[in-house]
């Protein structure tokens, strides 16, 4: 068989997706950061301590109600709720963050995990988040 630029193409593509696909829906995510959390900024977005740098780290996997900027008071009640219950959420000790790269804001993006379960599964099944990848956002007023 004649490796033709097509069929290379073809052949990175399908190695992309895959990649992507794994890097999704599987289990491992890469080694810890070497991060603790300062303190918890809103749902979705904390701060953190990494040695003597602080830095804020967006959540990935979903997205929480604003606090900041509320649309409307109901967004803002249920944005206060997102943040109590991610701030309970990571005040345990089994508290894992894996760095994902950064987003347009010079954020880190973050997943968190807390006694092996994923923090953005968690605050989706309570309904303090929504299922979020970079797509429009949510009117939480709607």
């Amino acid at each position: 068989m004649k490796l033709t630029p097509y069929l290379t193409a073809y052949i990175a593509l399908t190695l992309l997706g895959l990649w992507a696909a794994a890097d999704r829906f599987a289990p491992y995510h890469g080694a810890p950061a070497a991060c603790r959390i300062g303190y918890v900024i809103d749902g979705d977005t904390v701060a953190l301590r990494c040695g003597a740098e602080k830095r804020v780290g967006r959540l990935v996997g979903f997205d929480a109600p604003e606090v900041r900027s509320p649309k409307c008071k109901s967004e803002a009640a249920w944005g206060a709720r997102a943040t109590e219950r991610l701030r309970g959420l990571l005040s345990g000790p089994d508290v894992v963050i894996y760095p994902k790269g950064t987003e347009k804001y010079g954020r880190d993006l973050v997943l968190i995990t807390v006694a092996g379960r994923d923090v953005a599964a968690v605050m989706i099944g309570e309904g303090l988040g929504v299922d979020y990848h970079g797509e429009a956002r949510r009117n939480w007023c709607g």
